[in-house]
């Protein structure tokens, strides 16, 4: 038996993490088509399950006991990475490490390498899928910030039709999102990178593997001094990833100054709707928030061309 500290409670709680102690119905679809006749079949308490670092300790732990798991990672048509003329698709089944290797090849998608990246441990980069860490829907989901400064969008796919909408109204809660039951999030896709895109991203933690206290992503488009667009996301900070519209607003087209950025952490810090958890208090990420936008907010204008 291992302790297990529970958020909920704020108690310790003894658990066997290696047992799962409920039964449940296991299939293993080969195609797109058999996976989606599976979640129709099996109901609302049916699991996709992909990588499962997350799902499999939630069934550890029993926060959730679902009485049938559909494994998609034997289906060829979710795992894939394809950069098209005007964008790049993700398949929902890549894992970290392949989207790692990706990203260090093409350096254009510098603050997904870097989200990437941020995950310490190997075992979850082998094993975790981007898919999968935007289904959970943390407001702590290392890969959100990222996609959603580069105006990120999710197609979602159920057995008589599909819809595609863009990261930022996909997202409904913590653990929540606009996905049905009877959907299944099959890509995501990334619009080209313009020329002049500098990126950037970066998260505090209370140690190297941990999940994040807070996080930012900057993405800038700039023309000599001026920003042409600036776009920011803030993870771990409200109940979903969120951009920081507010802030965004203040940068669009104007010059960049060290005091016009100094606003925008300001900005940044009044829009967030932080919590006190046990990873930090509301009040060190509304003060850090501000240090962390400008500093990753400097590498992205570095790597956009502009000078610190």
């Amino acid at each position: 038996m291992e302790g297990v500290f529970s958020e909920k409670t704020g108690k310790g709680i003894a658990v066997n993490t290696r047992i799962l102690t409920t039964e449940f119905k296991y299939f293993v679809p080969r195609t797109l088509r058999e996976a989606l006749r599976l979640i129709d079949q099996n109901g609302p308490n049916a699991r996709v399950i992909a990588g499962g670092t997350d799902l499999l300790v939630q069934m550890k732990l029993e926060v959730i006991s679902p009485d049938c798991l559909i494994n998609i990672m034997k289906i060829p048509e979710l795992n894939f990475i394809k950069m098209e003329k005007d964008s790049l698709r993700i398949g929902a089944t890549a894992k970290w490490s392949e989207i790692l290797e990706f990203c260090s090849r093409d350096r254009k998608h510098a603050a997904l390498y870097e989200a990437v990246r941020s995950l310490g441990k190997v075992q979850v980069r082998h094993m975790g899928t981007i898919g999968g860490n935007l289904c959970s829907a943390s407001p702590a989901a290392d890969s959100a910030p990222a996609l959603l400064v580069y105006n990120g969008r999710v197609k979602l796919v159920r057995a008589r039709g599909e819809r595609i909408l863009p990261l930022d109204k996909y997202f409904k809660g913590v653990n929540e999102t606009v996905k049905t039951a009877q959907e299944l999030m099959t890509e995501i896709r990334i619009p080209s990178i313009r020329n002049g895109l500098g990126s950037a991203f970066k998260k505090l933690t209370r140690v190297g593997t941990d999940i994040s206290k807070i996080s930012c992503a900057v993405a800038i488009v700039r023309k000599g001094r001026v920003c042409v667009s600036c776009r920011v996301a803030m993870g771990a900070v409200a109940p979903v990833p969120m951009r920081m519209r507010g802030a965004e607003e203040l940068m669009d087209g104007e010059k960049v100054e060290a005091s016009l950025v100094e606003e925008m952490g300001h900005r940044i810090s009044a829009e967030i709707k932080p919590i006190t958890d046990i990873r930090s208090t509301a009040e060190y990420r509304r003060q850090v928030a501000v240090v962390l936008f400008k500093d990753v907010f400097w590498m992205a204008w570095k790597r956009a061309g502009g000078e610190e």
